[in-house]
């Protein structure tokens, strides 16, 4: 049987668990191992529909785990479990036909202004309707502030972090800090536009991304030592691929995008899951090129943190970097993986890792509000966070037939 694994969003892997696990009385019994080298950090696992079917076809979930029934794009089920262990630690995983109760803490949307109409690049309307839709092409005239999308792009979020992602030449992600776990982004700007800028009972946007920055975790391409977004693109897709209740995505291609008289077709596809503020980002190319990029935004006065674990390299940065105050701090880092990675760098706007040509990258990337009350405190915290995230993801947790 095969299981497949998600750490922290961050990266899938395939694990052959091959369970033929023992059945009594409606339960399967499967053994969670932690290695000793690895990470306390929650961690999401995946089993198909055939693997732990109960007689009867009746579903089975986890009785001592978090744990929803998911069904993908293809009508493909899946029972996702959210696995908290420590490092060395073997626990049992029982599958029953009662759990524990799941909370619904993992959201991802797309929401289009209604009932107005295009006035060049403005869309006019009187007052702000939103819809949400599962599946979007950009119009050719969207650009910044059109005032079409709803906080200008899809957003996504989890019980500790929230991002959004210009939709627009922008191409830029920020940051929506959060005050509690709970969900929020479906009420964010619904008050007026752009309300979401100030500090309201749920959290803000907290994270100045400037127009020449990559923001944190969006991909850019190198025009000699320029970092281009998406200045010329053909078209622009947004999918919706799921939200459920411990993890949500969606896909955003960008077709024809050229840069230095080279053309490429990117699908970019965004995961999260509850427990670990990391967003997983697979990007695939029609043509891989030699000039991708991502990064973290360069702001002055912040700590700059680099380390390697493995197979897997981060870099972050720490401090005083928040829209929300002089002393308002935020943690940022980009996780990549050293064998896909040419090199790091740094300009004037942005701290970047740059791809090897690939039909394939995977990287992550994280944020972290020291006032959200599940988030580290301080430097060394945020520090201890990075150093868990390489470790889940250079020794995930592995599943077993029970014995």
């Amino acid at each position: 049987m095969t299981a497949k694994y998600v750490t922290g969003a961050v990266i899938a892997a395939s694990l052959l668990i091959g369970c033929s696990a023992k059945e009594d009385n409606e339960k399967l019994q499967f053994s969670v191992k932690n290695p000793a080298q690895g990470s306390s950090l929650p961690q999401l696992v995946s089993l198909s529909a055939s693997d732990v079917q109960g007689s009867g076809g009746k579903s089975l979930v986890a009785s001592k785990f978090p744990s929803e029934w998911v069904t993908d794009n293809q009508g493909k089920r899946t029972l996702n479990v959210l696995i908290e262990s420590k490092p060395g630690q073997t626990q049992a995983l029982e599958l029953a036909s009662d759990g524990v109760e799941t909370k619904d803490v993992a959201y991802a949307e797309l929401a289009v202004r209604q009932g107005g109409k295009w006035e060049g690049k403005s869309y006019e309307a009187d007052g702000f309707t939103f819809k949400n839709v599962k599946i979007f092409t950009s119009p050719a005239q969207l650009t910044d502030h059109s005032y079409y999308l709803r906080y200008e792009g899809p957003g996504w979020e989890n019980d500790l972090i929230g991002y959004r992602l210009y939709l627009d030449w922008r191409n830029g992600i920020d940051i929506f800090v959060k005050t509690g776990n709970e969900p929020v982004l479906s009420e964010v700007g619904q008050d007026g536009y752009d309300s979401y800028h100030e500090l309201t009972e749920w959290g803000a946007d907290a994270l100045k991304v400037g127009k020449n920055a990559l923001g944190l975790g969006s991909i850019g391409r190198l025009d000699g030592d320029t970092v281009m977004h998406m200045q010329n693109v053909d078209n622009t897709h947004w999918k919706l691929l799921s939200d459920n209740k411990l993890s949500a995505s969606f896909n955003v291609i960008y077709e024809g995008w050229e840069v230095a008289s080279k053309k490429t077709d990117a699908s970019t596809q965004y995961d999260i899951h509850a427990g670990d503020p990391t967003t997983h980002v697979t990007v695939s190319l029609s043509t891989p090129v030699d000039n991708l990029v991502t990064g973290v935004v360069k702001h002055p006065g912040v700590e700059f943190i680099q380390q390697e674990l493995g197979d897997w390299g981060v870099f972050a940065t720490f401090g005083k970097q928040s829209l929300l105050g002089e002393d308002d701090e935020l943690g940022m880092a980009v996780f990549y993986r050293l064998d896909q990675t040419q090199r790091t760098f740094e300009t004037d706007y942005d701290y970047l890792v740059q791809f090897k040509p690939s039909a394939q990258v995977e990287y992550g990337f994280l944020a972290v509000w020291p006032k959200h009350p599940d988030s580290p405190k301080d430097a060394a915290g945020f520090k201890a966070l990075l150093t868990e995230k390489l470790k889940a993801l250079e020794h995930p947790v592995t599943l077993a037939k029970a014995q």
